[in-house]
């Protein structure tokens, strides 16, 4: 496979892996933003950061982690351990074809 042609698929990849990452937010959402009007953009900007942790090798618990600080700290909710064990699976998880796991 040339670089373009790899470039090319990690480009596509890191995207996919991205909607799949927006969509896991989406169904947790710990915002309870869900029916109102452009609500699935209110978590946008918090799907590049755990992008890059997965394609960092960040393992579960670490983004459980991330998660957890963003539960507590930005949005001023009260801890939930185990969902951000639960989401956290699935945000890596979404990573899969990143790792080579599938594809």
């Amino acid at each position: 496979m040339s670089e373009d042609q790899e470039a090319s698929n990690n480009r596509i990849a890191t995207k996919k892996m991205g909607l799949d990452i927006h969509r896991v937010l989406v169904r947790w959402d710990p915002l309870c933003l869900k029916g109102l009007r452009g609500a699935e953009r209110e978590y946008d900007q918090y799907v590049g950061p755990l992008v890059i942790l997965v394609k960092k090798g960040a393992e579960p618990m670490e983004i459980a982690r991330h998660l957890s600080d963003l539960l507590t700290r930005e949005w001023g909710l009260p801890p939930n351990n185990a969902r951000c064990v639960d989401v956290a699976q699935k945000v890596y998880n979404a990573g899969a074809l990143m790792r080579g796991e599938i594809g």
